[in-house]
């Protein structure tokens, strides 16, 4: 049996939760590659794909440091998508590549945010496993600013279903700090790093808020 520690234990939720998310992310991003609309964005679909099962990978690596399968790691979140998922069914390919791009993508800011708050070995590993390569968002979001330019009726039914995704995202996100005692610890740990008056939930919200609207912007969606 391998003994942890508290920071070991905040390693292990915050990578396993990560971790858990990139598996949905990878079957998301990788069903899109199926029916995208042209080979270019079939192949960015492919290179994001795969980047991402490279990223869980490495999250999943961090739990075996500490003794611990890929199930057992992941196991504690199966589950926490399945609201938002009802929520936010899509009925087109451009609304489900909205919501990998807007739903995962503020959950991967959470974690970010939240590894802030691990001692800096720690934090510095799920970040490395976290960091695309310095274009990947760009393979993504160039195709949705693309298509909006091209038809700008489109555009203005993203923007619409990017705020319903990113409400239902961010009310998940604090349902994750509420209800999981480790998870809003690093939420304090990080906060206070910043602002140590400032309240640790609210502070993520808005940060959360922030980047979702300068992904938003990078698709030329109004957020």
């Amino acid at each position: 049996m391998v003994m942890t520690t508290p920071d070991d234990a905040a390693v292990i939720e915050l990578a396993g939760l990560a971790a858990y998310v990139r598996l949905r992310l990878f079957g998301l991003v990788g069903g899109h590659v199926i029916d995208a609309p042209d080979l270019d964005a079939a192949h960015r679909m492919m290179t994001v794909a795969s980047r991402v099962g490279e990223q869980q990978k490495e999250l999943l690596a961090i739990g075996a440091a500490h003794g611990l399968e890929p199930v057992e790691f992941m196991g504690p979140f199966v589950g926490i998508l399945d609201s938002f998922e009802s929520r936010t069914a899509s009925s087109t390919w451009w609304e489900g590549l909205l919501k990998g791009i807007v739903g995962h993508g503020v959950s991967s800011d959470l974690c970010r945010l939240l590894a802030r708050g691990l001692p800096d070995d720690d934090a510095a590993a799920i970040l490395a496993a976290l960091t695309y390569d310095a274009d990947a968002p760009e393979r993504v979001t160039s195709v949705v600013r693309e298509a909006t330019d091209a038809d700008p009726r489109l555009g203005a039914r993203l923007a619409l279903w990017g705020r319903r995704v990113v409400g239902e995202s961010l009310s998940l996100c604090q349902e994750l700090l509420v209800t999981r005692p480790g998870l809003g610890e690093l939420a304090r740990q990080a906060a206070s790093s910043s602002d140590a008056s400032v309240d640790a939930v609210a502070w993520v919200m808005s940060e959360l808020t922030a980047e979702h609207s300068r992904r938003m912007d990078r698709m030329g969606l109004a957020a």
